[in-house]
């Protein structure tokens, strides 16, 4: 993956803000070109494709060895990667309501919603769509965009979610209106979508996930939402551990349904649990631990509080993945550490008498004892 020359197309239009005029180019790993928008900031590739039905064939969510499109287990993701949106849906509407899950994949986020809910679901793949029906999903369509879909159920829905989807669509801009024309007045949109972080390694999402046709950056997402101006907004980086970054944003028409958002994604990403009531403890501890992975003891101490009501195999084998990860770079550190002290230790004694050592020895020692970190 790098930056390349600028041979733009003439024909560039950005879907966003309509501007003509490309920064930067800079190619995946399949050798596609992504492009970002001189204006806005967000990133397509440059030959979109017409449609996207090849991408989400039977093994999108159980993946081949040597695709580079889907899921290796989407089963083992959704467990670790949706627990915040389920609480965070709960935590807005806890009397139910009507969802929307956009690319509800076999339903899993919305077959693990507590209460009384319309558990409705957009998906373009047909067997994860029936998988998703059997549970008692009512599957309403397999594409956002089809003509006449947001007319058919405008204002229908009190939460719409579109986890890891609107990265995927021929029009991110058009996508966003429609999940905004069906939601009711005091509805709420949550969403996440893969980010190109100014700051973190973006490698996940050059290297793989080639169904992408939209690479949205923070200044990208920020102008999308902007294009909305009756709408409020929130949205901010996720840096997830071993990974690429992710952009949550949760959007509303209704000020007192902001300000409720806004106190519960403080919560979410508050640096410490002690304040929060035990409800905002566990979607602190979903999103920060579970999601994030960034565990302070605080954390680890409440954790069995998230656990004892939401564990399962999945999210167990997340968790020790995780800490497996955490203890082996420990491990390292302390190795480090150590080579650090018994180098000092001879560095220090070639300093009070350097004559003892020949001139080449003195030099690797030296060396040595840079490279263990001092």
């Amino acid at each position: 993956m790098s930056d390349s020359a600028l041979a733009v197309p003439s024909a560039f239009r950005c879907s966003v803000c309509d501007g003509t005029e490309v920064a930067r180019a800079t190619e995946r790993g399949d050798g596609a070109r992504v492009l970002f928008c001189a204006g806005c900031g967000m990133g397509v590739v440059e030959h979109r494709p017409a449609t996207t039905a090849q991408f989400y064939t039977d093994d999108y969510y159980h993946r081949a060895e040597d695709s580079a499109h889907g899921y290796d287990d989407y089963e083992f993701t959704a467990e670790h990667g949706l627990l915040w949106t389920k609480l965070l849906i709960e935590a807005l509407a806890p009397a139910g309501g009507a969802v929307l899950d956009i690319g509800c994949a076999t339903g899993f986020l919305l077959r693990r919603l507590e209460g009384g809910w319309r558990r409705c679901g957009i998906e373009a793949n047909p067997t994860a769509a029936a998988i998703a029906a059997a549970s008692g999903v009512e599957i309403i369509g397999a594409d956002l965009l089809v003509p006449g879909f947001a007319t058919a159920h405008e204002a229908a829905f009190d939460i719409v979610t579109s986890i890891a989807t609107f990265e995927h669509v021929l029009d991110i801009k058009e996508a966003v209106a429609a999940s905004l024309s069906v939601l009711a007045a005091a509805g709420v949109l949550i969403l996440e979508v893969p980010l190109i972080s100014e700051t973190r390694d973006n490698s996940n999402w050059y290297n793989g996930s080639y169904e992408h046709i939209f690479y949205p950056t923070v200044r990208g997402m920020q102008s999308l939402f902007a294009g909305f101006p009756d709408l409020n907004f929130q949205g901010f980086e996720t840096a997830i551990a071993g990974f690429s970054s992710t952009y949550i944003g949760v959007a509303t028409r209704d000020p007192a349904r902001f300000a409720v958002v806004q106190r519960l994604l403080a919560a979410m990403t508050a640096d410490e649990p002690e304040a929060l009531s035990d409800q905002e403890v566990r979607l602190n501890l979903a999103y920060t631990v579970v999601h994030e992975f960034r565990p302070t003891p605080a954390r680890v101490l409440r954790l069995p509080l998230l656990l004892e009501r939401y564990f399962t195999p999945n999210l167990g084998k997340r968790l020790t993945q995780l800490w497996h990860e955490d203890a082996v770079r420990a491990s390292a550190a302390d190795w480090n550490a150590g080579q650090a002290r018994h180098w000092r230790g001879a560095y220090e004694a070639l300093q009070a008498d350097p004559l003892t050592l020949p001139a080449r020895a003195v030099r690797r020692l030296r060396r040595a004892f840079v490279k263990a970190g001092q």
